[in-house]
């Protein structure tokens, strides 16, 4: 009796495999658009990465931006963090997606000021003031 339980424990798993592996792999697609809004029409330079994944470096001109897609891993410790660099010779970095903070979204618009990065949500606005400690390339 017990290896006719087994057997068919085995069958049903091997047949609800493809259904489980689809919901796994289903996480939405994450769009993050980083557009520079420096004052003085300072260029920009991009670098985004997270523990898997490098964006690569990015040069925008004023009011250019870029975008990049993702899937949050299923564990929902996806961060991507990108450091800002502008003509003043300042770099700054900032976490620019963190799955707790921004979970419930899938269209995220970062825009790059001196003072901070900047995103509205509907009616929300959220601005990060810089942290003052300045990143050497």
């Amino acid at each position: 009796m017990a290896h006719l339980a087994r057997s068919i424990f085995i069958l049903w798993l091997l047949t609800m495999l493809p259904f489980f592996g689809n919901v796994l792999s289903r996480s939405s697609e994450i769009s993050v658009a980083i557009q520079n809004l420096l004052e003085d029409q300072d260029d920009l330079t991009v670098h985004c990465k997270s523990r898997d994944d490098d964006i690569r470096v990015q040069y925008l001109k004023s009011h250019e931006h870029f975008l990049f897609h993702f899937r949050p891993n299923i564990f929902g410790t996806t961060l991507f963090y990108c450091s800002f660099a502008w003509e003043d010779g300042v770099c700054r970095r900032f976490d620019i997606y963190e799955y707790d903070r921004d979970k419930t979204y899938t269209d995220i618009t970062w825009q790059i000021f001196k003072e901070g990065p900047l995103e509205s949500r509907f009616l929300l606005i959220i601005i990060i003031i810089w942290n003052m400690i300045v990143i050497e390339p």
